[in-house]
């Protein structure tokens, strides 16, 4: 997958920067990436006791995908 972008931008004549906003990030509804201190962030959590109830659930990490 290391070349996506740049395979995707030749195909449709574009930059890598519009393959990102226009393609990858088109329909997310942050319009953005999450990153791994967000995903960090959820596992410290998960491993308190405030967390303890928490279990046999998905909890997405995907700014609003999942829910668009």
């Amino acid at each position: 997958m290391p070349h996506l972008i740049p395979d995707t931008a030749k195909a449709r004549g574009i930059s890598d920067e519009q393959v990102v906003r226009d393609v990858l990030l088109a329909a997310q509804p942050t319009k953005r990436f999450g990153t791994t201190d967000e995903v960090a962030q959820l596992v410290a959590f998960l491993r308190t006791d405030a967390a303890a109830s928490i279990t046999g659930t998905v909890m997405p990490i995907d700014g609003g995908w999942t829910a668009h």
